[in-house]
């Protein structure tokens, strides 16, 4: 694939995590297959391609969309909270560039909760836990501070606010990706419309 088309894949990781975080906080449910696709790719450490990181297009399929909405100007009145979590997660993701001890220890971590959920065969739930307890211990440590706004009663389900966390981390890993292919907040801006086109593509092929 060419490096504009691999920013794309990874700018609808980090489309696709601040959707479903949008849609959790406020619904308390969002696709499942969506959301595997955002907690796995936390576990992809090496890959041949850019895609293998996600599994497949599909697996992209809600942050393409997202982006074609967002990047075309037709987003909801959600857009605004969807817009504040990715630049969130891009800022943070700059931050942890210039920390690599603390990056290398995350993936670390991260390897350290792979190898114990195929040892111990852990649930899903358990392995979304481990990934919201790396992420208090860690990331929430930094700046800026991510504040997810929402239906209040959903938010203090232990369950929903795990899985946001840990679709925030995954959105960081996305946004990390997107740095490491040269994706900037100028090009999001100069080439929206090449990206946005890129995305239809993309979604043309599902």
């Amino acid at each position: 694939m060419k490096s504009r088309e691999n920013q794309v894949i990874a700018l609808a990781g980090i489309f696709q995590s601040a959707i479903l975080i949008e849609q959790l906080a406020h619904k308390g449910e969002i696709n499942q297959a969506a959301f595997d696709c955002c907690i796995d790719s936390l576990f992809i450490f090496e890959s041949n391609s850019v895609l293998d990181i996600y599994g497949d297009l599909a697996g992209l399929n809600r942050g393409l969309q997202a982006l074609v909405e967002y990047l075309s100007g037709r987003n909801n009145q959600s857009g605004k909270s969807v817009a504040y979590y990715i630049m969130s997660m891009m800022k943070l993701s700059n931050n942890l560039m210039q920390q690599q001890d603390l990056a290398s220890q995350l993936q670390q971590d991260l390897k350290n909760i792979q190898r114990h959920s195929i040892d111990f065969e852990m649930s899903r739930n358990s392995i979304i836990n481990k990934i919201d307890g790396l992420y208090q211990r860690s990331i929430s440590q930094q700046q800026p501070r991510i504040i997810v706004r929402g239906d209040q009663d959903i938010l203090s389900n232990t369950d929903n606010a795990a899985k946001v966390r840990a679709l925030i981390f995954s959105g960081i890993r996305s946004a990390v990706l997107w740095n490491q292919l040269g994706g900037s907040k100028w090009k999001l801006i100069f080439l929206r419309k090449k990206y946005v086109d890129c995305a239809k593509r993309f979604l043309s092929n599902i």
